[in-house]
C-alpha cells in the first residue's frame, strides 16, 4: 500500500468527517495492528519480517491484437527443457521446475526455485494445433490466431 496515497485519502476524508470520528478510529488497537502488519516502521538494525510473496508465479501478461492473442510468461533462469505447456479450450497450463544453481547454505533467497504449476484463463478459446510457443531470454511467448474479431449480432425470433 502506498503511504502517500493513504495520507491523501485521510486528508480528503477529514473534510467529510469530524475530527472526533478520526480520533476514535486511530485510537483503536486494531488500527495500530493494521499499521504494524502492513508497514515497516521498525528501528534501524531491527530484524524485519520477510515480505509475503505473490502466489501467482510465474507472472504473465496477455495482449489482444486485431489478429491474435499473445501470452507472455516471465521465467528468468529457467531452461526450455524444464517447462511444459498445454492448452485446453480457454485455459493454458504451464508447469516447470528449477533447481538451485549453487549448492550451499541459503542466506537470502528471493528468486523462485523448485516446481511450479499455473493455470491461466485466456480471453478467447484456442485449438491445440493452432497455438505456437517460443522461449527466449527467460520469456515464454505463446500466441494463437483470434477467431472472434468483433461481436456478432444474433437475430431474435
Amino acid at each position: 500500500m502506498d503511504m502517500n496515497k493513504m495520507l491523501q485519502w485521510m486528508d480528503l476524508a477529514k473534510n467529510y468527517q469530524s475530527n472526533d470520528f478520526w480520533s476514535g478510529i486511530f485510537e483503536q488497537p486494531s488500527f495500530d495492528e493494521f499499521m504494524k502488519s502492513n508497514f515497516d516502521f521498525g528501528q534501524p538494525g531491527e530484524a524485519k519480517a520477510e515480505p509475503v510473496r505473490e502466489k501467482r508465479f510465474p507472472p504473465t501478461d496477455i495482449y489482444l491484437t486485431d489478429e491474435e492473442v499473445i501470452l507472455v510468461v516471465d521465467l528468468p533462469g529457467f531452461l526450455k527443457e524444464d517447462i511444459q505447456l498445454s492448452v485446453s479450450g480457454i485455459k493454458v497450463l504451464i508447469k516447470g521446475s528449477k533447481k538451485n544453481l549453487i549448492k550451499g547454505e541459503v542466506v537470502q533467497q528471493e528468486r523462485n526455485t523448485g516446481d511450479f504449476e499455473r493455470i491461466i484463463q485466456l480471453p478467447e478459446p484456442v485449438l491445440p494445433n493452432q497455438v505456437s510457443a517460443r522461449f527466449s531470454n527467460g520469456l515464454l511467448i505463446v500466441s494463437y490466431k483470434r477467431h472472434y474479431f468483433n461481436e456478432e449480432q444474433v437475430p431474435i425470433e
